[in-house]
């Protein structure tokens, strides 16, 4: 049966078992009520049986309605559903003004479809906003008063986290207000959050304050700070904010992002803390506060190029080992800046580059007289131009391949250190030329399926404007290298085995392999290795003879028609060197840094001849 109620301000006469009644006033569109029986009295029509009202967006389904015409309200109960927009409700009754659109559900489960731009930068869902409530009432302009609400965007049947709210206002396309909310994961309660909000709409950034930060230390104290967050335009946004630390001071945070082209992002960040310094024993305090900054410009630019700035800087590895955040920046006693531009083609590299890093290698001492000052090492290139390809073979019928790499520039080099016997500090002049070439040819050869040889030759030369001379003393006298460099590495046949499990109809592989290699190197032509000054690894090159066998072993998963995925891979080597001292490069009783040793270990365990 079918009842409209459209334009028509009369009634019409009763046919069969559908009515026409008067529509809502000041509508022009027309609402359609459909049920497997109705009846009506007076200004109420009853419908019962898959009762359906449409009324152009909106649907409200129930097993039982009563409509009155005057008020334009219906009485749902039974099954209760509202479908409007991105607004899904299930109930076990309501009421629903089809007028104004206003309604109160009770008994409600359902969910809030939340349209996302996609974002590189954030982790976004496509899955609805799920939610239970004791009464959701419903207003013109898509808003919602929800009472008694469990939130989430997980599965809605074994959620991992969810949001229980008393009261929640939810503004499709717009926000969603929790008020006297508390975070639970795997329904355990977590964080209590007063009143807290977060967009719900195409708009994923919205301004206000963060969570505040309360805390005790030991040897901060008694914390109390928050932040605030503004996102005035769509491409940029920043984050403000203060800690008070009773036993410290205070502590500072700013972040700026900004995107103002598809292709260019800003970022800066600054932390600092102005500190009072903890007690000492005889009364007096030792400040250890500073700040670090960082400033990062990626941008893509035509015809294939590529600029990045990243910028850092430290004021004391004392601040950064008293305030760093995390373990791994309290250990970081480096600081590294880099700006360039590059460019790949036909696999050629062209890049333009300058490059400061700083070292810190001691703290301040202030227990003595006099105070002894921390000591670093600041190495600088700039400005520096590289060009090389990759491996390109001019013969397709004939597997050798050619490549090179080369260089030219100007370094620096500048100790912080107080002179030691048999140590003097290296203070360069601000710009030392240093130039490279260095061509390659490589041969792979296979001998069948199961194994395989490749062979490599490369002839470097290099130069650089000073050098040290048998003293260790900084001198203006240019130095040359001609080195050649030949290497085998063999590769055996690799071990694999499959197994597999299925679980909830979903297949899943799994592939073990053991992959074991030898490589041969030698190196000959740094006839005088003490004479360079060690700018960077480049500087550490020396005659070797020496053999690395190993093998790395590789766990991989793949699922019903996906691609596989390496979830894990370990790597167990060796090396012998046949020329012990390494040309003679190696110094008995102190830390020798070499590539030849560095490629094996990142740490310096050669403190005499090795084998």
């Amino acid at each position: 049966m079918t009842a409209l109620l459209g334009t028509a301000s009369s009634l019409c006469s009763l046919i069969a078992r559908a009515q026409q009644i008067p529509p809502p006033p000041g509508k022009g569109q027309i609402a359609e009520l459909e049920a497997k029986a109705q009846t009506r009295k007076g200004d109420v029509i009853t419908a019962d049986g898959d009762v359906d009202i449409r009324y152009a967006d909106t649907r409200l389904h129930a097993d039982h309605v009563e409509y009155n015409d005057t008020t334009n309200e219906a009485v749902a109960t039974g099954h209760v559903q509202l479908d409007y927009h991105g607004a899904y409700l299930e109930a076990t009754e309501a009421r629903y003004n089809v007028s104004t659109g206003h309604g109160l559900f009770q008994n409600v489960h359902g969910t809030f479809k939340i349209e996302r731009q996609p974002n590189e930068q954030v982790l976004l869902t496509e899955n609805p906003l799920y939610f239970q409530a004791r009464s959701v009432e419903r207003f013109a302009g898509d808003l919602y008063f929800v009472q008694g609400a469990w939130i989430t965007i997980c599965d809605p049947e074994h959620p991992k986290w969810q949001f229980f709210a008393p009261e929640a206002r939810i503004r499709l396309d717009k926000t969603v207000a929790l008020v006297n909310a508390n975070f639970r994961l795997f329904r355990v309660p977590l964080i209590w959050l007063p009143y807290a909000t977060a967009p719900a709409g195409r708009k994923i950034r919205q301004s206000g304050f963060l969570i505040p930060d309360v805390g005790q230390s030991s040897r901060k104290g008694f914390i109390l700070g928050d932040a605030y967050y503004f996102a005035p335009l769509s491409w940029l946004d920043m984050t403000l904010g203060a800690q008070y630390m009773s036993r410290r001071g205070v502590l500072e945070r700013g972040n700026f992002r900004a995107r103002p082209f598809e292709n260019t992002s800003v970022e800066y960040s600054y932390f600092g803390v102005d500190d009072r310094g903890l007690l000492n024993s005889n009364g007096t305090r030792s400040p250890q506060g500073g700040q670090q900054q960082r400033l990062e410009i990626q941008s893509l630019l035509p015809r294939g190029w590529r600029f990045v700035t990243d910028f850092n800087q430290l004021s004391s590895l004392t601040f950064r080992l008293a305030f760093a955040d995390t373990y791994g920046d309290a250990i970081n006693a480096e600081v590294k800046s880099a700006v360039f531009l590059t460019n790949n083609f036909r696999g050629f590299s062209l890049n333009f580059a300058g490059i400061n890093d700083k070292s810190f290698l001691t703290l301040p001492v202030t227990s003595t007289t006099p105070p002894v000052p921390p000591t670093t090492v600041t190495t600088r290139t700039l400005p520096q131009a590289r060009f090389g390809s990759v491996e390109q073979s001019p013969w397709r019928k004939m597997p050798l391949y050619f490549s090179f790499d080369s260089f030219v520039g100007a370094v620096h080099r500048a100790d912080s250190v107080l002179p030691t016997f048999g140590y003097a500090p290296i203070d360069t002049p601000l710009s030392v030329p240093r130039e490279e070439f260095a061509p390659r040819v490589t041969l792979p050869v296979h001998f069948g399926p199961w194994f395989g040889a490749t062979a490599s030759a490369a002839f470097r030369f290099t130069r650089y404007g000073d050098s040290l001379n048998s003293a260790g003393l900084l001198t203006g006298t240019p130095i040359f290298r001609n080195t050649g460099d030949f290497a085998v590495e063999l590769r055996p046949p690799s071990f694999e085995r499959f197994f597999g499990t299925e679980k909830n109809k979903v297949r899943r592989r799994y592939k073990h392999s053991i992959e074991p290699a030898i490589t041969y190197r030698y190196v000959t032509g740094v006839n005088n290795f003490a004479s360079f000054i060690r700018f960077d690894s480049d500087a550490t090159l020396t005659d070797t003879s020496e053999v690395e066998y190993g093998f790395t072993q590789r766990l991989y998963r793949k699922d019903s028609g996906d691609q596989p995925q390496e979830l894990i891979s370990w790597r167990i080597a060796q090396k012998h060197y046949f020329d012990a001292t390494f040309g003679g490069a190696i110094v008995n009783g102190q830390r020798n840094v070499f590539q030849a040793l560095d490629s094996i270990s990142p740490f310096a365990f050669a403190f005499g001849p090795r084998n």
